[in-house]
């Protein structure tokens, strides 16, 4: 199993991972609705998700806790190139009012102003790649609104989410 790789860059937390499996399989993963509720979000979690994959396509994704708790996120698909690429603009203003005030806590830390709420739209930047023999490099920037938001999130668990997905994604792929 391979591990996942996090750099900060600017505004953006960069994730790459290889897959054993070929591009169009991960491809799938990440534009077929059954497919993607199987591996989004981290260990102990399950998922919904509904996606009309294509430029200004929208999305709605669900993460649902053991506890009952669900975050919800919703977006626009900005680009998409087939087997390739896909941009996404994702909004978490529905994750749970605690969420946000931890959200909002963890930008303040970070150096972000008090006065100025965090920003709940990140743009989500996926590239695949073949590697190898039937292996797939996937890339994925995640670009904030500021380097305070940035390491909001990365405070908050991100990278450690994005790493038990893929987790989750590599038994399914397997």
């Amino acid at each position: 199993m391979a591990d996942t790789t996090m750099a900060k860059a600017g505004l953006s937390i960069v994730l790459t991972r290889v897959f054993d499996a070929p591009v169009a399989a991960v491809w799938d993963a990440w534009t077929v609705p059954d497919a993607m509720a199987k591996w989004w979000g981290p260990h102990g979690m399950t998922a919904t998700a509904a996606l009309d994959v294509r430029p200004g396509g929208t999305f709605s994704l669900a993460m649902h806790a053991a506890d009952g708790t669900d975050y919800p996120l919703t977006g626009e698909y900005l680009d998409v190139v087939e087997g390739r690429y896909l941009a996404m603009e994702m909004h978490l203003d529905d994750h749970p009012a605690n969420w946000h005030d931890y959200l909002a806590e963890e930008v303040t830390k970070a150096g972000g102003a008090e006065d100025v709420p965090p920003s709940l739209t990140v743009v989500t930047r996926v590239t695949f790649e073949a590697q190898g023999t039937g292996q797939t490099r996937l890339t994925v920037e995640q670009v904030y609104a500021s380097e305070a938001d940035r390491d909001a999130y990365h405070a908050m668990g991100n990278a450690e989410g994005w790493s038990q997905s893929f987790e989750k994604l590599d038994r399914i792929l397997a």
